[in-house]
């Protein structure tokens, strides 16, 4: 479910850094479903459950900072929105292309910043030594880092997927429509292989469909 105009019903808004910042319910009950819903059938489960939710709004509210400081850096007034499939930074405005290259670098930079920061307290030992603390940082580790390189991959609408289109000015769309579509198809069915995960073969086959589907629009012109 993806929701594109942050004014409308069914949104949390505040400010963060002087940006507006718009979530849609539909974010709070994605980060439950791809969390560890199952085991949050008692006091102990429930817990985990919502430090998995906070941890999911805490790395994307930093990841998409990344993406509205470098915006504001350019001159830019950007927004966040939280949805359904994740997040954005919006923000109207001509940038070229050094900008945009690092205004989409941002996102994952800040992500892989926050990973390492929690990698570091963990492997130092600065953590006390119970079970909600570590899987916090077990959390913040895998959201941040993990996550942040698979946006990274040359996948349409991942981060990677514009730092292709910005490194290749915006040329040989066909092309970047089949790299984007084998690489979403390949990455499904290697996390389904390792992990057994069939949400992650589900996200990655729509992202191919969708790659799919814009290299044909740019074969034929639209």
């Amino acid at each position: 479910m993806f929701v594109s105009d942050p004014n409308g019903p069914g949104f949390l808004r505040f400010r963060l850094f002087g940006f507006p910042v718009a979530i849609h319910w539909f974010f709070w009950v994605l980060a439950a479903l791809i969390g560890p819903i199952g085991i949050a059938n008692d006091a102990k489960g429930m817990r985990i459950l919502l430090i998995w939710i906070g941890v999911v709004l805490v790395s994307i509210l930093v990841h998409e900072l990344g993406h509205a400081f470098a915006y504001r850096k350019y001159g830019g007034r950007p927004q966040i929105l939280l949805h359904g499939m994740g997040g954005v930074a919006m923000a109207h405005g001509h940038f070229n292309r050094k900008q945009s290259i690092i205004i989409t670098l941002g996102g994952p930079f800040f992500g892989l910043i926050l990973g390492t920061v929690f990698w570091m307290l963990l492997y130092l030992g600065f953590v006390p030594g119970n079970i909600y603390t570590e899987l916090l940082c077990v959390f913040m580790i895998q959201v941040n880092i993990f996550w942040s390189l698979l946006n990274l991959l040359p996948i349409l609408p991942l981060d990677g997927g514009q730092l292709l289109g910005h490194l290749m000015h915006g040329r040989r769309a066909v092309l970047r429509g089949q790299i984007g579509a084998g690489c979403a198809a390949l990455v499904g069915i290697v996390l389904f292989y390792l992990f057994s995960d069939l949400f992650a073969l589900l996200i990655f086959g729509f992202l191919a469909y969708q790659n799919y589907q814009a290299t044909q629009r740019f074969r034929s012109g639209f």
